[in-house]
């Protein structure tokens, strides 16, 4: 799936704003655009389609009064004028490029159009992070400009990690970095056949968790004719922000082990993917295995071998 492609039927799960727009997040996300300029890292696997958030941040955004353009490589904002705050596409930049261009056939270099936007207070969408873009974000980041960059990693600290590797300096992505928020999913049990169960753990499931106890309740689907057998009736999106205070940032440039600085985040009041997992699994909305799975995915110790 790419970026702005259409949803896989078979993973049902759709964009909750109610879900996302509650404490920390909302404030986060005020404190992240009101920076006015820096990198946000949009994160989450290939199986996520990250549209119909962005959509949602280019109305957030919108409020803010003190941005005067969006512009984005996705193709889907078209010009429009809202209380006079106008949003233009990279499409349309690129259009106009071209046509300033002798030979018509020939194509704008992006990395150069990305220079050439307007200096204005300003957010600019890169929706796929990659070596060849990197130098011009980050120069428009440092010349005043507000840049997402989307990164198809599993959470926070691996996107952290591959945003370190792809700039090529931990002064560059320290100074640069203002927060990220990440995204994943959980499969949602079927509330039709939802039972509850006890789970015996092992020990290395206990330390993965995070906890001491190997008994621990938990809810599960038995397989109805609502869920084809399965247990689980489509995917729940689940965020986590990470904000990058001064004391992070220098401990970035320190070179702190990522396990170290997702300890020193949630002292500063982060909540996770787990976290968020973890308060699905208690209402009985997923099991204990998918708490598991995102507990896998996110431990910064796999993210340091990127």
């Amino acid at each position: 799936m790419t970026w702005f492609g259409e949803k896989d039927e078979s993973q049902s799960y759709e964009f909750e704003p109610e879900r996302f727009m509650v404490p920390p997040t909302d404030g986060l996300l005020k404190r992240l655009f009101g920076a006015r300029w820096g990198v946000i890292l949009l994160s989450a696997p290939d199986t996520v389609n990250l549209r119909p958030i962005l959509d949602f941040l280019a109305d957030f955004a919108l409020q803010l009064s003190f941005y005067s353009r969006i512009s984005t490589f996705s193709g889907e904002f078209s010009e429009l004028e809202r209380d006079e705050i106008r949003i233009r596409t990279i499409d349309d930049i690129l259009e106009e490029a071209k046509k300033s261009i002798p030979e018509p056939d020939e194509a704008p270099d992006p990395d150069d159009v990305i220079r050439q936007v307007p200096r204005n207070p300003e957010i600019i969408f890169i929706p796929d992070l990659n070596e060849k873009i990197v130098p011009s974000a980050i120069e428009s980041a440092m010349s005043g400009k507000l840049v997402i960059l989307g990164i198809r990693s599993e959470g926070s600290f691996p996107a952290l990690q591959l945003y370190r590797v792809l700039v090529g300096s931990d002064h560059l992505a320290a100074a640069t970095l203002m927060g990220i928020i990440a995204f994943n999913t959980v499969a949602r049990i079927c509330p039709e056949c939802r039972v509850s169960i006890e789970y015996d753990l092992s020990d290395e499931d206990s330390i993965l968790l995070g906890i001491e106890t190997r008994k621990l309740k938990g809810f599960r689907g038995m397989g109805c004719q609502k869920c084809d057998n399965t247990g689980t009736r489509g995917q729940i999106l689940i965020h986590e922000g990470f904000e990058v205070s001064e004391n992070i940032r220098n401990k970035i440039l320190e070179n702190m082990p990522l396990r170290n600085l997702r300890l020193l985040a949630k002292r500063e009041g982060m909540s996770t993917l787990l976290d968020a997992a973890w308060t699905l699994s208690e209402a009985g909305e997923t099991t204990l295995e998918e708490v598991m799975k995102i507990a896998d995915l996110t431990d910064p110790g796999r993210a340091s071998e990127i």
